[in-house]
C-alpha cells in the first residue's frame, strides 16, 4: 500500500426498500455498521478497499 492510499470499508445496506452504500474509514466501519443496524437497516455487504488520492 502506498502513502497515497487510505484503507476504507464499503458498506451496502437495505432500509425502507432502498439500497444504499457508503465508504467509511476502516477505524469507523464497525461503529457505522452498528448504527445502521440500530436504525433498522439490513447490512448485506461490507468490503475493505484501498482508496487512492
Amino acid at each position: 500500500m502506498s502513502l497515497k492510499e487510505t484503507r476504507v470499508v464499503l458498506i451496502r445496506w437495505l432500509i425502507a426498500g432502498q439500497r444504499l452504500e457508503e465508504t467509511v474509514p476502516t477505524k469507523h466501519a464497525r461503529h457505522r455498521r452498528n448504527e445502521l443496524v440500530a436504525q433498522g437497516a439490513v447490512v448485506y455487504w461490507s468490503e475493505r478497499l484501498a482508496e487512492s488520492h
